[in-house]
């Protein structure tokens, strides 16, 4: 593409956008009334599905993301659909095997599917290889990615050594992935020009407006040459998100690289988007201006509300400047990987344990043993030896693809679904997400949907879920979004509650609690409620250090522990975490059972 023809841009809208500033909870009745106007635009293409959507899908919005990208491809009709795949781990957490992995891009083609953006969090291109192959294989379009992001090893022609091997793996497209919104004007002027001088393919830039930087480094990209840039509609643009599309129209009008699209046609696509933004709004973080800081720290959008939301659920947000510090210690210790799912996940989490429990590296997650085992990849440069040896002991690490020391999974878990699996689509969904998965299938059977958007003030009413934890609440002709952020631990006979109101913590006192209880003559009577986990006191009493939901329990009462080993694994902030025995000792009492919600506060197993 000469540098002087009108540049291409892919929308972001419908995925990245409100996933940077609603964490992914944009449900399918809004895509819907707006697709067919979107699609008359003139878009490069319209990312529509993968990054954290597939999730969020299944475990919040209880909608099927298959079904969601056939709705979406049965609307578009001239635009090609673009999707986020992040190699091995496609769009889950973890590394699955090569044949889930082919089986996916070939349903994902067969779904709608035509560009697949793939990056490895750690530009390990070893976890790309099989995304690209395939890709290949099912007729889709390449875009490799690698993820951009700075530290002492990070230059101009390190990318472009990583983009010529992306290139001879037979990338269509070259992506730029600033997911943190670190690249500079400048030096995405010299990246990009470099590029286009080495590389003969096309440049696509992606970057986030979470510095303030985003309109002047694409502007400066375009300057350079680049073939294509992502942007947002202007209504679900700037913060976390990606820069505003009209704001680059404007830029550019009357040059040799205006996309020249009908402006008035995307004044009413914002328009759409300034209304529907709003049945969203508690969702958005309070950390959506132009934030700076992200220099030094580099903590993408999502990663920072996650790390908001779980310090303020345990009345610990005061402590959101030591993590932050933390963040880049961490970083250093694990080999300076770029901080994008799920790295960035991995290293928030465990900086936030090792702030919270007093101790770098005293309780580490699964993901975080699995890093320093070389699971996940080779990081970019050798991670601290010393933080490795505490976390591993002698246990040994690998050198090799990851991918290569998994089994076939695909047919096993069709196996195991048996005539709850409709389609390969489910078995897939199943795969990636088993517990989720199974949770979403009975929730649909029971009529169920999860985490409903706050309604506006005309219709508002309760959101319904399983355990309703978030309310709208209608008094005196105002409008209010509660959630029950969690509770404390008795004192004096009272216990505190968290409620969040507007966003607003609001701590409440209440006296003891009460629990209605049926009696033989079909009456209730009211009676106290005591406390079933006791609060910690001894060495052996063993508490979550966040709150979190009790994914397994490696032990039974009886059992003889020694110090350090495992005794059940806690999932917060989507990592799991190990929590170890501190003594040795017998197990007494178990609390807790298996998906129980747990809170800093109360003893899940006491040891003796």
């Amino acid at each position: 593409m000469s540098k002087s023809s009108p540049v291409k841009i892919m929308d972001t809208t419908l995925r990245d956008a409100h996933q940077s500033l609603h964490a992914t909870r944009m449900k399918l009745e809004d895509i819907v009334p707006i697709a067919e106007k979107m699609d008359r635009v003139g878009f490069h293409s319209l990312e529509v599905w993968g990054g954290a959507t597939f999730d969020s899908c299944l475990r919040f919005l209880r909608e099927d993301p298959w079904e969601r990208l056939r709705t979406i491809r049965a609307l578009v009709k001239n635009t090609k659909l673009q999707m986020l795949l992040r190699g091995q781990n496609i769009v889950g957490y973890r590394h699955y095997p090569d044949d889930v992995l082919e089986k996916f891009v070939e349903r994902a083609c067969a779904n709608g599917i035509d560009i697949f953006r793939i990056f490895d969090a750690l530009n390990d291109l070893r976890n790309m290889e099989k995304a690209i192959e395939a890709t290949l294989k099912y007729g889709g379009t390449v875009e490799a990615a690698f993820c951009y992001t700075i530290g002492p090893i990070y230059t101009i022609d390190y990318f472009v050594e990583i983009a010529k091997n992306l290139r001879d793996m037979g990338a269509h497209i070259i992506c730029i992935k600033d997911m943190a919104g670190l690249l500079d004007p400048y030096t995405a002027y010299e990246l990009v020009k470099k590029l286009k001088e080495q590389i003969n393919l096309p440049i696509h830039l992606h970057t986030h407006d979470t510095a303030g930087m985003a309109v002047a480094t694409t502007i400066k990209a375009i300057e350079a040459g680049v073939d294509i840039v992502d942007t947002a509609i202007s209504t679900m643009a700037g913060g976390t998100s990606q820069p505003p599309l009209e704001t680059i129209c404007h830029i550019l009008k009357g040059t040799e690289r205006d996309p020249k699209f009908n402006m008035e046609l995307l004044d009413e696509i914002a328009d759409y988007f300034y209304e529907t933004r709003k049945k969203y709004k508690h969702f958005e973080s309070e950390y959506i201006g132009p934030d700076p800081k992200v220099i030094v720290y580099q903590v993408p959008g999502g990663m920072l509300s996650n790390l908001v939301n779980q310090l303020r659920e345990q009345n610990a947000l005061h402590r959101i400047k030591e993590v932050l510090e933390e963040i880049p210690r961490v970083r250093e210790d694990f080999g300076y990987p770029p901080l994008v799912t799920p790295s960035s996940q991995i290293v928030g989490t465990q900086a936030t344990l090792n702030v919270l429990t007093g101790e770098r590296y005293k309780m580490v997650t699964t993901e975080t043993k699995n890093y320093f085992k070389g699971l996940y990849g080779k990081p970019p440069v050798p991670v601290n030896e010393e933080v490795r040896k505490k976390i591993l002991g002698d246990e040994e690490f690998i050198t090799c693809r990851p991918a290569d020391l998994l089994e076939p999974e695909f047919e096993k878990a069709k196996a195991e679904l048996k005539d709850k699996a409709r389609s390969d689509e489910d078995v897939l969904s199943y795969c990636l997400f088993p517990k989720i998965f199974l949770e979403f299938l009975d929730a649909k059977e029971k009529g169920i949907k999860e985490e409903v958007p706050a309604p506006r003030k005309e219709e508002a009413k309760p959101a319904p879920s399983l355990a309703p934890t978030e309310f709208i609440i209608n008094l005196y002709g105002e409008s209010y979004h509660v959630k029950v952020g969690g509770k404390g631990h008795k004192v004096d006979g009272k216990r505190p509650y968290f409620l969040y109101i507007n966003n607003q913590l609001v701590e409440v006192i209440v006296e003891p609690l009460q629990e209605i209880v049926p009696s033989e003559e079909g009456k209730v009577e009211i009676r106290p409620k005591e406390s079933v986990r006791p609060r910690p006191s001894e060495p052996g009493d063993i508490a979550s250090p966040m709150p979190g939901t009790v994914v397994k329990i490696k032990v039974k009462k009886g059992d003889k522990v020694s110090a350090g080993d495992t005794i059940v694994i806690v999932e917060a902030m989507k990592m799991e975490n190990e929590i170890h025995s501190p003594i040795d000792g017998i197990v007494e009492e178990i609390y807790i059972k298996e998906g129980d919600m747990v809170n800093p506060d109360e003893v899940m197993i006491r040891i003796r």
